[in-house]
């Protein structure tokens, strides 16, 4: 279970958030990726890409230490923040849209909580299987439960709960159809109030 002296460590604001009940429901999801992870088979190789400050990545390197981990965003402040917690982990300053220009050759590509901020999910996508990964780990916020958690805890009441950043919004079936364009699916599964899924490229050899 993630202590919170390891929440403690970053600066993103729903990471520093007290509320025991968000950091159980964050305990939750990222238990739910590390299972997923997991279920991808043998991985000697992670990229992340949106990785942030590592919250994901920082947890499952220290973890499971055997396995390189690089990470790519578009902010070089959260990067230089990452690589003073977890040297260990490479990092590349990219947009999701570029990251198929990478050198690829990763057994898994992890995207969390990233697709719902892009204008074009599609694009996004063929940049991601581009890197030719044997695996995908995704996921996103699931409709309608992040709004009505949103709404209910008082935030963004302006926008019906939905955050500034979201340009998207994934039910299940959304999210499904989306990712069924451009991988197999071997699971799609929840951990309110988020979705995940895995699955491989089309063509790739399980």
């Amino acid at each position: 279970m993630i202590p919170d002296s390891y929440f403690d460590r970053f600066e993103t604001k729903k990471y520093r958030a007290k509320s025991r009940l968000k950091r159980e429901l964050i305990r939750r999801f990222v238990s739910r990726v590390h299972a997923l992870f997991l279920e991808a088979g043998p991985v000697t190789s992670v990229l992340e890409v949106g990785v942030g400050e590592g919250f994901l990545s920082g947890y499952l390197s220290e973890k499971l230490p055997s396995i390189r981990f690089t990470g790519v965003d578009v902010s070089e402040s959260d990067l230089a923040k990452l690589r003073q917690k977890f040297p260990r982990i490479e990092t590349h300053v990219a947009n999701l849209y570029d990251v198929g220009k990478l050198p690829g050759g990763y057994d898994l590509v992890l995207c969390a909580e990233v697709l719902e901020h892009v204008d074009d999910p599609d694009r996004a996508l063929r940049a991601l299987v581009e890197l030719q990964p044997k695996h995908l780990l995704l996921t996103v916020p699931h409709e309608p439960w992040f709004l009505l958690s949103n709404l209910l805890r008082g935030q963004n009441l302006t926008r019906l709960g939905n955050d500034p950043e979201h340009v998207q919004l994934f039910t299940q079936r959304s999210f499904e159809r989306l990712l069924a364009r451009h991988l197999e699916l071997e699971r799609v599964t929840r951990s309110y109030p988020w979705l995940l899924a895995l699955g491989r490229p089309h063509g790739s050899s399980k």
